[in-house]
C-alpha cells in the first residue's frame, strides 16, 4: 500500500500491508469455517439418543445428514482450514521478509550475509532447536530477540505451534474436519427439564465417531423409568489432527489466530523503527 505524506511531498511505502492482506484473508476463512460449522450443526446432522438399562443409561451418536451432504460440507471445511492455515503462515513470513528488508535498509553492511528470499519465521518448542535451526540467523540480535519471545516454550502462544504442526502436515496430507463431541465440561443430563448430577459418569473417548457410538453412560439411581431423560451433548466441528483431539475446531483457529497476532505484535514495531 503507498500512502500520500504531504507534509513531506513524498510517498512511502507500508511494510506491513501484504501481511495484512494475508492475515485478513486467513480471518476472512477462519469466520467462513466456524459459520458453515455452527450452521451444520444446528441443522440437526447430528443427534445423540439415549437408552435405559436398569439404573445405568447410555448415550450414541447418531447420524442424519447425507453422506453426500455431509462430504460435500466437509470438503467446504477442508477447504476453508487449508486456506486459513497457509494465509496465516504466510503472514508471518510476508512479515519476517520485510523484516530482513528493514534491516538491510538500516545497516547496508548486512547486505549479501543477510538474504531475505532465506528468511522465515520460526517456530520452534525448544530453544536450543530454535538457536540451531532458525532461519533469522543473519538478523540484527535486536530482531532475533523479540521473535523468539514468542516462541511456543514450555506452552507459551501454543496457537503458534498449532499452526506450525497443521501447516506442516497439510503440506504433506490433507487434514480433516470432522464432527467431534467435545471435552467432559461440555456434559449436562437433564431429567425432566431439570439438571441433575448424574454418578459414576464415564465418557467413552472417539477419535472418530460413527453412527451408533456409544458417547457416554451414567447412573441415575431413583429416577422414575418413565422420566424423561435428555442428556445435554454439544456436537461441533473439530479437526483429525492428534493435537486437536476432542477440541472444538473453531476454538483452535482462534489459538492459531492469538498466536499471529502476538508474533506480529513483536514484528510490527521493529518495521516502523528509523
Amino acid at each position: 500500500m503507498l500512502e500520500s505524506t504531504p507534509e513531506r511531498n513524498e510517498l512511502r511505502f507500508d511494510p506491513f500491508a501484504d501481511a495484512g492482506q494475508r492475515l485478513r484473508w486467513a480471518n476472512e476463512d477462519g469466520e467462513a469455517f466456524s459459520e458453515l460449522s455452527k450452521g451444520l450443526c444446528d441443522t440437526g446432522a447430528y443427534a445423540v439418543h439415549i437408552q435405559r438399562e436398569g439404573d445405568r443409561w447410555q448415550a450414541s451418536w447418531h447420524r442424519f445428514i447425507e453422506s453426500a451432504t455431509e462430504a460435500e460440507t466437509f470438503d467446504v471445511l477442508t477447504r476453508r482450514l487449508g486456506s486459513f492455515l497457509d494465509h496465516t503462515r504466510a503472514a508471518l513470513n510476508y512479515a519476517t521478509y520485510q523484516l530482513a528488508l528493514h534491516a538491510i535498509r538500516q545497516d547496508p553492511a548486512l547486505q549479501g550475509d543477510l538474504i531475505p528470499d532465506a528468511v522465515e519465521f520460526p517456530i520452534f518448542h525448544d530453544a536450543k532447536l530454535f538457536k540451531r535451526k532458525n532461519r533469522i540467523k543473519k538478523l540484527p540480535q535486536e530482531h532475533r530477540d523479540a521473535i523468539e519471545s514468542v516462541q511456543p516454550y514450555d506452552g507459551r502462544h501454543h496457537g503458534l505451534w498449532l499452526l506450525h504442526e497443521l501447516a506442516r502436515e497439510y503440506r504433506h496430507r490433507i487434514v480433516h474436519p470432522t464432527a467431534i463431541i467435545p471435552a467432559e465440561t461440555a456434559y449436562h443430563v437433564l431429567v425432566n427439564g431439570r439438571l441433575v448430577e448424574p454418578t459414576d459418569l464415564e465418557i467413552v473417548p472417539h477419535e472418530r465417531l460413527e453412527h451408533g457410538d456409544i458417547v457416554m453412560s451414567f447412573t441415575l439411581p431413583g429416577i422414575d423409568p418413565d422420566a424423561n431423560v435428555n442428556p445435554q451433548i454439544a456436537i461441533t466441528v473439530g479437526i483429525d489432527h492428534v493435537l486437536c483431539r476432542r477440541l472444538i475446531g473453531t476454538s483452535v483457529l482462534n489459538q492459531i489466530r492469538g498466536g499471529t497476532e502476538a508474533a506480529l505484535d513483536v514484528i510490527e514495531p521493529l518495521l516502523n523503527s528509523r
